[in-house]
């Protein structure tokens, strides 16, 4: 079973440092995933990271995010040294580009957005200084340290936006409507699988909200819908849920309907797909 680990039960009262200087917990672990954001800051980087079933190489002046809910593994190599910023989304101020930034990376999956960014020059030193900076303060009691840790995280957010080559496709994916669609479809897709639910919900029509879809993303809106429940069916069964548990967790109400289903989208069944994966 993947391990969901907790913010609350971490004691994290908003934003946690720690230092990845010996290997750690984070490379010994199975898979996991968190209800919290991760961003691994990397200073000198080798090995690999397995985010959502991609394989992203560690690589020093790097940075990788995982979303809340993701399924993710460390795999440093012995002289891998860094930061991991472990923060739940309340920590940031409301829609501040700091927070446009990171739904981005909650709702998007890894293939439309990816979740690692690389640094060079004065940029890398200063995202280096920010990191340490935010480890510094994290373990000091000065008065103002929530602000200082909300602000160096800020900085590290917005660094990456700066050096994001296709920065016109990341805010032409975030117009309102389409924003708020993705959000209702992460937080939704286990209860409401038709089009027209999700057009209502957001007072527009079905073939209005098709089309905007098709325009960000080149997929129909159903299509859409469908790869939200494969790629938390991937997670579950990447678990060791069995079919059946899955179909149940993804409100199938026939556990053959949903193999079928996820046959036909991923060209395996659950059980090869769990064999592919073990």
């Amino acid at each position: 079973m993947i391990p969901i680990h907790d913010f609350v039960k971490r004691g994290i009262q908003s934003i946690q440092v720690v230092k990845l200087d010996g290997l750690t917990y984070y490379d010994t672990t199975e898979p996991h995933r968190h209800n919290y954001f991760e961003i691994f800051i990397f200073d000198k980087g080798q090995g690999y990271h397995e985010i959502d079933f991609h394989s992203y190489p560690i690589r020093s002046a790097s940075l990788h995010i995982v979303a809340p809910g993701q399924v993710h593994q460390v795999k440093r190599e012995l002289d891998t040294n860094g930061f991991v910023i472990l923060f739940d989304f309340s920590a940031l101020e409301k829609n501040s580009t700091a927070t446009d930034f990171l739904v981005d990376h909650l709702c998007y999956d890894v293939q439309e957005l990816s979740p690692v960014y690389q640094f060079s020059g004065n940029t890398a030193l200063n995202i280096i200084h920010t990191a340490n900076m935010l480890w510094q303060d994290c373990n000091s009691d000065n008065d103002l340290r929530e602000e200082f840790l909300q602000n160096h995280l800020n900085l590290i957010c917005i660094s990456c936006l700066r050096t994001t080559h296709d920065k016109k496709t990341i805010h032409s994916a975030t117009n309102e409507t389409y924003r708020e669609f993705r959000q209702l479809l992460r937080s939704n897709f286990k209860v409401i699988k038709k089009v027209n639910e999700y057009a209502a919900a957001l007072n527009v029509s079905e073939k209005k909200l098709n089309e905007i879809v098709n325009t960000k993303t080149g997929l129909s809106c159903s299509s859409l819908i469908y790869k939200q429940i494969i790629l938390e069916a991937k997670r579950l069964l990447n678990a060791n849920l069995s079919a059946k548990e899955t179909a149940y967790e993804l409100n199938f109400e026939d556990p053959s309907h949903f193999s079928k289903f996820f046959k036909g989208q991923t060209g395996l069944n659950p059980s090869e797909f769990q064999k592919v994966q073990a």
